[in-house]
């Protein structure tokens, strides 16, 4: 809990009157001339709720049809040549590697990105920051999680292919194989923990060990699930996009309703 109060000088300022309550987490403050401060010019009539809103419903559907068209162009087009062959030798020479150890380890590498895991990590998360006051950091990261979550379902239903042809280590859930769940899951949560965490400290050794974890954990993941024979290398590859689209429309949303704060305050005077 430290972490989030200390270095109050250097992370945050008071919001004036008018506003949320709470401090604003660094990143996630709109930037003069940038897309979020443009739509806060825009919309600065509507309330920063509903532009925030807007922004993540948008974001949602722009991420359920990349994704939808991606894993129908993926199932019926590339995947027909020698990208299925790939795909297909990749998932046996994980099964080749199997040892009694390694389906240990791999179990647990899994479970990183479990949903249980998923949702007990950010539900912490979320008390603590909410402690904390960081109200906006809590929107991001609720924010992000939820588009994942959302065009990963929508994506499932429409691309109906079939897991990897080879001995699975875990029971199948009813979900498509494409794209890897938990392993966007795990990429939204720990990279956006990190983002967060590495804006509210000076500290270089902390800021260098939570991205060390950001990248490590979502990559034992995917491995992990590749190892376990439930996902293709492909569907892998196309959760890493749909956690990049949920980072990037949650960092939106949560700028553009900041920028509309901000512009909606007629004693503010904004450097251009």
């Amino acid at each position: 809990m430290s972490l989030l109060s200390r270095d109050h000088a250097y992370v945050s300022t008071e919001r004036p009157a008018g506003s949320d309550a709470g401090h604003v987490t660094p990143f996630l403050e709109s930037r003069p001339g940038g897309l979020a401060d443009r739509l806060g010019v825009r919309w600065r009539d509507r309330s920063p709720i509903t532009a925030t809103s807007v922004v993540a419903v948008t974001g949602l559907i722009v991420m359920a049809v990349v994704m939808v068209g991606l894993g129908l162009l993926l199932v019926h087009v590339l995947l027909n040549g020698g990208r299925g062959r790939w795909d297909v030798s990749v998932n046996e020479w994980f099964v080749t590697q199997r040892t009694t150890t390694l389906n240990a380890v791999t179990r647990w590498g899994s479970d990183l990105g479990a949903t249980t895991t998923i949702v007990g990590i950010a539900l912490v998360s979320v008390v603590a920051l909410g402690i904390a006051r960081r109200w906006d950091a809590v929107r991001f990261l609720l924010i992000s999680l939820v588009i994942e979550v959302s065009a990963f379902l929508i994506s499932t239903v429409f691309v109906d292919r079939a897991r990897p042809d080879v001995p699975r280590l875990d029971v199948s859930p009813p979900t498509s194989s494409y794209p890897s769940g938990h392993t966007a899951a795990a990429i939204v949560l720990y990279v956006g923990l990190a983002l967060i965490v590495s804006s509210l400290t000076r500290n270089a050794f902390l800021r260098a060990l939570v991205w060390i974890l950001a990248i490590a954990l979502p990559i034992v993941v995917a491995l992990s699930r590749l190892y376990r024979g439930m996902h293709h290398p492909t569907d892998v590859m196309a959760s890493v996009i749909l956690a990049a689209g949920a980072l990037l429309f949650g960092l939106l949303a949560v700028r553009t309703g900041s920028a509309v704060a901000e512009h909606r305050r007629p004693d503010t005077a904004r450097a251009r």
